[in-house]
């Protein structure tokens, strides 16, 4: 199965401007510890206080003009999702505390996509895939297949951050990273690469797996062509 990224954003832990991200795929930039949120600039300004900094990302990197004015479905996906605002909640409820409606609605999965909807008019169907370590090529594949059944363009986002300080005994730091891209099932002008997803064939047996979103980063900025598998699908990008 093939599809088309005719628009990207990426950010990453605050690299978010195509040089930085060249430099970075070529290992000279290091990801910085501290950096500063993004605002989307077409999110009501007199709301930006009330999104988190998950959610400032992910409808960040969903400031494409397509993505804007189209009406395009949405796939959105994240293995934790705003975890951090969870958190919060939780640690609120153990002390006996009054937890904020406001607060809950914006804690659930497919928050992120709500908001987006809302700011911006869209009334197309959304999807939300959460899919443990698999979640971005999971997601991915759900927005390729979207896009063959309804021969149309698709938003597709990824989001995760650092799991917070509670869970790190669990799960190894990740950098705060976020994809965002318009696909379509056929190359159009402005089609910038294809996306190849094929079930894997590999042998997988005893084999760990790279972080693929951070891969796929690393290869779209670099024009690699290289394999980024999971346990299921293998996926490789073609510049030609």
């Amino acid at each position: 199965m093939k599809v088309y990224i005719n628009s990207i954003n990426v950010w990453l832990q605050g690299l978010n401007d195509e040089a930085t991200l060249i430099s970075w795929a070529n290992n000279h930039l290091p990801l910085p510890e501290v950096f500063a949120l993004p605002k989307p600039q077409y999110y009501p300004k007199g709301q930006l206080r009330r999104l988190s900094p998950f959610s400032k990302v992910a409808l960040h990197c969903l400031d494409m003009p397509q993505a804007l004015t189209k009406n395009l479905p949405l796939v959105f996906a994240s293995q934790h999702g705003d975890l951090a605002k969870t958190v919060k909640l939780i640690k609120d409820a153990a002390l006996g505390e009054d937890l904020s409606p406001t607060q809950f609605a914006l804690s659930v999965h497919n928050a992120t996509t709500g908001l987006f909807s809302i700011a911006t008019d869209n009334t197309a169907p959304t999807t939300t895939i959460s899919a443990g370590k698999n979640t971005f090529i999971e997601g991915l594949v759900e927005a390729a297949m979207q896009c063959q059944h309804n021969d149309s363009s698709i938003l597709y986002a990824y989001c995760d951050f650092d799991v917070p300080e509670e869970y790190h005994q669990f799960e190894a730091r990740k950098p705060a990273r976020c994809i965002a891209m318009v696909l379509s099932f056929k190359k159009e002008s402005e089609s910038l690469a294809s996306i190849n997803l094929a079930l894997n064939n590999h042998d997988s047996t005893n084999k760990t797996f790279s972080l693929p979103d951070l891969t796929f980063i690393r290869n779209f900025y670099l024009q690699d062509k290289k394999l980024i598998q999971n346990q299921n699908y293998a996926v490789s990008l073609d510049f030609s």
